[in-house]
């Protein structure tokens, strides 16, 4: 990469528009066929005879059990074959947290999201969801997933940011982890689009994350600009900015792609154009 991003050319095998109503449809079906009462009662995908080890993955966020963002990336992940998803989240809207933990641990209990999939809320901070999956529930994910959260984590954003919060905790457990924002209003577009760029990354690193040999230094944060899906440029690998340029809105994008190269994350989201962006445990 020489002074500006590299363009990522992940697959596009789902298609770039969905309906959010028939996502959360098929989610709200697949929570109706479940009788499990155990961890896996979160799980959105039912198999019969798979062919290879399901992909399990632990799903947290930090806007709560109860925002309906995360229903848009169970709906996509719902149509997977051989994944598992297990959901722990705050019991309620706890942004800006960062990777704050809760001393003694936080109590949690069943719950289910606005589609009515089941999983767990935690009365606690969105780092405690990752603590009460592998330590509570006895889960083992390849992978910990947070998001889709409103509002863009990028820059000097990402080190308050729970979404990615979760994801430093993840790695410092060992477990590989990816943060997904969009913006700051609920758009089923761009959400869902942020949740098949997720999708994208998860099936392009499937078999280093099922072979446990998928890096853990860094948590990968995914995010989407505030333009209409049709306008915005090709995701592209930039590394963090460490400050905001005067005056200028990250929530906001003039979606003009006028920088063909950009030299980070806040760069490309104000042109228009998605990122993908390593960042390290301890910021």
């Amino acid at each position: 990469m020489v002074g500006g991003g590299t363009l990522v050319d992940m697959p596009r095998h789902r298609g770039r528009f969905r309906s959010a109503l028939v996502v959360l449809l098929a989610v709200a079906a697949l929570a109706g066929c479940s009788g499990d009462d155990g961890p896996e009662a979160a799980s959105t995908t039912t198999r019969e005879a798979a062919p290879t080890e399901p992909l399990r993955i632990l799903l947290v966020n930090d806007d709560g059990i109860v925002n309906p963002a995360i229903d848009v990336m169970l709906g996509l992940l719902a149509a997977e074959d051989d994944v598992e998803v297990t959901v722990v989240a705050p019991a309620e809207e706890r942004s800006g947290s960062s990777d704050r933990l809760t001393d003694g641990g936080a109590p949690y209990e069943k719950a289910t999201t606005p589609a009515g999939v089941p999983g767990y809320s935690v009365d606690g901070f969105p780092a405690d969801a990752v603590a009460v999956g592998l330590d509570d529930l006895g889960l083992d994910p390849h992978l910990v997933l947070s998001g889709v959260n409103p509002g863009q984590n990028i820059g000097p954003i990402a080190p308050a940011s729970g979404t990615v919060g979760v994801g430093r905790t993840a790695i410092r457990r060992g477990v590989p982890a990816l943060a997904v924002s969009a913006g700051l209003e609920l758009d089923d577009e761009q959400f869902a689009f942020a949740a098949e760029l997720a999708l994208d990354w998860i099936a392009e690193h499937r078999a280093a994350l099922l072979d446990g040999t998928h890096q853990t230094d860094t948590v990968t944060s995914i995010n989407v600009p505030a333009c209409p899906v049709s306008a915005m440029g090709e995701l592209q690998a930039v590394p963090r900015a460490t400050e905001i340029p005067a005056g200028a809105n990250v929530f906001a994008s003039s979606c003009d792609l006028r920088d063909p190269a950009p030299a980070t994350d806040v760069a490309a989201l104000l042109a228009g154009y998605p990122a993908i962006t390593q960042v390290p445990a301890d910021l």
